[in-house]
């Protein structure tokens, strides 16, 4: 969403006092195969990637990694927000960090930070987008 929200829109407003771990789901899914992979766990396991971001912090960097890998042809501005200027039907929690320590102790897994998991997604996206098969233009230019 924030990725063609960059392509579409002169300037993005984004919640900058809600923080947790953007977690890939590249990742996630790593992490579930080697807890599926010859293992008896049972209990709850909580998981993402490592580090700290608010939704702010995760929109600059998307922009970041698309801007570096030709996903988009411009960069606009993004301004921090509270969370009382967006109202929700829900109220959202301050922070949403998942203790993972029992299961990275359990499973083995290590998490990787979410900037390199962002950093992985995107140039799969740029790797599609390249791909002449399915040619497609940058976002933000028109017909993109």
């Amino acid at each position: 969403t924030v990725l063609r929200l960059l392509g579409e829109r002169e300037e993005l407003r984004v919640i900058d006092d809600q923080i947790g771990t953007p977690t890939s789901a590249l990742t996630l899914a790593r992490f579930i195969w080697c807890v599926g992979v010859g293992t008896t766990l049972t209990g709850i396991l909580h998981w993402s990637d490592a580090g700290v971001a608010s939704w702010y912090d995760f929109a600059c960097a998307i922009q970041e990694e698309a801007w570096d890998q030709g996903l988009l042809t411009r960069k606009i501005p993004i301004r921090p927000i509270p969370t009382e200027a967006y109202p929700l039907p829900a109220k959202r929690p301050a922070q949403s960090l998942l203790d993972k320590s029992a299961s990275i102790e359990r499973v083995g897994f290590l998490p990787i930070h979410w900037r390199e998991a962002l950093g992985e997604v995107v140039r799969r996206l740029a790797g599609e987008r390249s791909d002449p098969k399915a040619p497609r233009k940058p976002l933000g230019e028109s017909g993109g």
